[in-house]
């Protein structure tokens, strides 16, 4: 099946740069599209976790996959609310140092 699909890839692979070649794009322009495109997709030991973990999952019980996931759901919310603080922190740092805002104070309430 991997044999397949190398074969496949170089064909199209070929015929891209046939295409390529015929409609006059330069050598260097055409590997850093190349270059972008390798970047792009998941890797195929990326590909290949990730079917382990999904293998993994379907053969846990309903239950337990269902915690999993829970689980994953939580951990997922607090990385992205670690990164949203850390682009607001770093936009705060990159902005020039502005005088602290005047704050009105107000009086305090008085105690019963």
């Amino acid at each position: 099946e991997d044999e397949e699909d190398e074969e496949d890839e170089e064909a199209a692979q070929f015929a891209r740069e046939l295409k390529a070649e015929v409609a006059g794009v330069a050598y260097a322009d055409a590997a850093k599209g190349k270059a972008k495109k390798k970047r792009e997709g998941p890797s195929a030991e990326e590909k290949l976790l990730q079917e382990e973990k999904e293998l993994a999952k379907m053969m846990m019980s309903r239950k337990k996959r269902r915690l999993y996931e829970r689980m994953q759901y939580g951990i997922n919310k607090k990385v992205v609310a670690a990164d949203a603080l850390k682009r607001k922190r770093e936009e705060l740092s990159k902005s020039p140092a502005k005088s602290p805002a005047k704050t009105i104070k107000r009086p305090k309430a008085a105690k019963r």
